[in-house]
């Protein structure tokens, strides 16, 4: 059996990690997949499915644990096993939130090779496992189906066999015409007794013998010409008077019936012969008393005929009715007995002779509890009831001879009794499972900390609601189920306009976030998810809140939290800057004052430097503000690069670095050129700082499915994870001289070009890309407004 490819996902955002790792894990019975970052391993799990992931902790973007959540969160790939390959300290925190995002295990690094590598093999032998097991159901269960269907379809064949053979038996041996079965050469084949005492043969003697020796007409019926098989063809289904011949050489007359079966592509026909000699004598004697008394008789035959008349056209109704009633008796599933008022059985349908394991031929006449213990059958006193009291008897009882659920209707006739049985086996099973579901759903439904509640469709009213929905809205029950109550459910602005939710049959919705108001008059918020379900027969839809108000609240305060750390950090760094500047001027200026004269020159160079040093400090603060107004216009991302590349390449010369450029073919952008040739001198003058003198950086453009992307690589190498961490964060630098607003500069001017910067660092160097949109947003480009915050963000 084919083995579908087993798969390992490793996730870390650090290349030479992936590189030890799929090195160490190498092995021909499962293949290594590699993901750089939380979003790329979330697009790997959408397409392939793996044996085990094993995934990092700390990474841009999605961290791990998010990234988890997320696999977990989705039913197809839920089932995948988590170990965590981490740096972190063993902290009780980091561990326990691992396990609670759905993880198995940690590995710490440094990470012991031999024991991880069989540590990945045992899942993988589990995941393989699995699969052989699945594969195994499968065929069992399809095996199964199959045989099933060959079994069931073998047995209604050997049933419709045998009552066939049956009728064709007791029609054969009870008829008195003669019946012969002749091959297609006319050569007899078989015949009932009835040859005996019409033709004087035994059925042994006519064995082979051509019908032309019993009806000499039978001569031209058959024969390979084309006349011979017209005249059999013209034969069939006719009935004719022929002069047959007995034994003893004999003559008289019949009426000869000829009709055609194929058995396995041959062709044989079965010819009835009927004896009408007193027929014959009858007609003849009634036409000479036609003669003698015709008009005494002519009366009294016309109503004899329409007296035959009348008796065919009721014979042939009395058999169409039959046949209905016995066509409805097979057709239903009951298993159905008549009997005599001494119990012996006169018909059974096929479900009867399934349920007692005997045929109708078998089981006519004899008694039904020759077939079934009267002594432990609760229908036998049941049926002795019903024909004693004359009144039909119904009663759920528990056959041994089913071994199962039964119900028993009895109803007396005229001449015994009449017998319906039906299983209700499963019957009883499905209204115990609807029971134990039901119970089920209900104790769910009270004890669940959500708000729950069920609302009739048709006029909205509450039918009922949990304790969590009187907890929290502090409506009681009666209240809300006589209408008194009003909870003015409000879709809440970041997912509509603010209107207000109806309940409809139209469709559910999941996590929808709305407001709802307490009797208190309190307004608190949730998660509204409902689902149509049936109540009773009628149409309901069952609504659930998650409240997260707390939550919420808790967001709030967090955020305002962040914000004032922000503001904290943002005005001691603002607060260093300018203070070194301001203590220089302020040194020399009370010296001026102390000796009450003027400094020499150099002083005041220095002096104007210190307060140049502050301005500068000033001017680039104020290139964060989120409302500052840019001058966009249509122009060339290639263009700009080439007018400041001379004035990098000049620095890079004095450090002994070279610049390189590779410009692909991009589409003109909506850019504010002074911005742009800032935002690259930073990220290239913070590439030549990270290189040593040798070192050759690269700016380099491209287009993808994306966007425009501008690159800037350097050859450094790498920047620490911990400054990571606070990369873009307003006057963090790593320099003795650093501002640290170059990158933060950087940021708010992506941000202000709907432009987002990424950046991947490694021991070969650090690569910061800068993505500018397909389709800008037109109102962005008119106004030039983004927020340092929202780019930091989204980086």
């Amino acid at each position: 059996m084919h083995q579908k490819q087993v798969n390992v996902l490793i996730v870390d955002d650090r290349p030479e990690n992936l590189l030890a790792m799929t090195s160490t894990l190498q092995s021909p019975d499962y293949a290594i997949v590699t993901a750089g970052s939380g979003e790329e391993a979330l697009r790997l799990v959408l397409k392939d499915d793996f044996a085990l992931i094993l995934m990092d902790v700390q990474m841009p973007g999605l961290n791990g644990f998010d990234t988890v959540k997320m696999i977990k969160s989705r039913e197809l790939s839920k089932h995948i096993p988590v170990i965590f390959v981490t740096a972190l300290s063993h902290a009780t925190e980091h561990t326990v939130r691992g396990y609670e995002v759905g993880a198995i295990d940690f590995v710490f690094k440094p990470v012991h090779p031999a024991a991880l590598k069989y540590k990945v093999e045992q899942f993988v032998q589990l995941y393989a496992d699995r699969q052989r097991l699945k594969a195994q159901k499968e065929l069992i269960a399809n095996r199964t189906e199959e045989l099933q269907a060959a079994n069931t379809l073998l047995l209604e064949t050997t049933r419709e066999l045998r009552k066939m053979e049956a009728l064709a038996r007791v029609v054969g041996e009870t008829s008195v015409d003669s019946i012969l079965v002749v091959d297609a050469e006319g050569k007899i084949m078989s015949a009932n007794p009835a040859i005996k005492p019409m033709l004087g043969y035994q059925p042994e003697e006519l064995m082979t013998k051509p019908l032309s020796v019993l009806l000499p007409d039978a001569e031209q019926w058959f024969g390979t010409s084309v006349k011979a098989q017209e005249a059999l063809i013209g034969r069939i289904g006719r009935i004719s008077e022929k002069q047959a011949v007995r034994k003893d050489g004999s003559t008289f007359p019949t009426e000869v019936q000829l009709g055609e079966a194929r058995i396995e592509d041959r062709s044989i026909y079965v010819c009835s012969v009927r004896d009408i000699t007193e027929r014959k004598l009858q007609y003849m004697r009634l036409e000479e008393a036609v003669a003698q008394r015709t008009s005494d008789l002519q009366g009294a035959n016309a109503r004899l005929k329409e007296e035959m008349q009348e008796r065919s056209r009721m014979a042939e109704q009395l058999k169409s009715s039959y046949d209905q009633i016995s066509d409805i008796l097979e057709s239903i599933t009951d298993a159905f007995y008549a009997l005599d008022a001494n119990m012996r059985i006169h018909y059974l349908n096929g479900s009867a002779e399934k349920q007692i394991g005997v045929s109708l031929n078998m089981a006519y006449g004899r008694s039904l509890w020759d077939f079934v213990s009267k002594e432990k059958s609760r229908t036998f006193e049941l049926v002795q009831r019903s024909i004693k009291e004359q009144l039909p008897v119904k009663e759920e009882l528990y056959s041994l001879l089913t071994g199962g659920w039964i119900e028993v209707r009895v109803y007396p006739t005229a001449h015994g009794a009449s017998i319906y049985v039906t299983d209700t086996s499963e019957q009883n099973r499905m209204k115990l499972d609807v029971q134990y579901s039901q119970e089920r759903f209900y104790k769910i439904f009270k004890a669940s900390p959500s708000l729950m509640g069920i609302q009739s469709l048709s006029d909205h009213s509450y039918l009922d609601v949990n304790e969590s929905w009187v907890r929290h809205t502090g409506y009681t029950p009666e209240e809300l189920i006589q209408g008194k109550a009003d909870l003015q459910l409000t879709v809440e602005p970041q997912e509509s306009q603010g209107q207000h939710y109806s309940v409809d049959g139209e469709g559910t919705v999941q996590d929808l976030k709305v407001s709802y108001v307490t009797k208190a008059g309190e307004v608190r918020v949730g998660l509204l998810s409902t689902e149509i379900i049936e109540t009773l027969g009628e149409p309901c839809v069952l609504t659930v809140i998650t409240d997260i108000t707390d939550r919420v609240e808790l967001e709030r305060e967090i955020a305002r939290l962040d914000r004032l750390h922000m503001i904290g950090e943002m005005a001691a760094g603002i607060a260093h800057e300018i203070r070194n500047p301001m203590t220089t001027v302020r040194g020399f200026l009370q010296l001026m004052r102390a000796k009450k004269t003027l400094p020499g020159r150099e002083i005041l160079d220095i002096m104007v430097e210190e307060l140049n040093r502050a301005n500068g400090i000033i001017t680039e603060f104020l290139a964060l503000a989120k409302n500052k107004t840019t001058d966009r216009r249509l122009q060339s991302l290639n263009g700009i690069v080439g007018a400041i590349v001379p004035l990098i390449q000049a620095e890079a010369t004095l450090a002994g670095k070279t610049v390189s450029m590779k410009l692909g073919d991009v589409p003109q952008l909506a850019l504010d050129e002074k911005e742009i040739r800032q935002m690259i001198l930073n990220l290239a003058l913070n590439g030549l700082e990270a290189m040593e003198a040798g070192g050759t950086l690269t700016l380099a453009t491209y287009t993808d499915n994306e966007g425009t992307m501008l690159e800037v690589r350097d050859q450094g190498h790498g920047m620490n994870p911990n400054v990571l961490q606070k990369l873009g964060t307003p006057f963090f630098t790593t320099k003795e001289t650093g501002t640290g607003l170059g990158l933060a500069v950087c940021f708010s001017i992506a941000a202000r070009h709907q432009a987002r910067i990424t950046w991947q660092t490694g021991e070969v160097g650090t690569i910061f890309c800068v993505r500018f949109p397909l389709h800008p947003d037109m109102e962005d480009l008119e106004t030039g407004h983004a927020g340092i915050l929202a780019s930091i963000h989204t980086s």
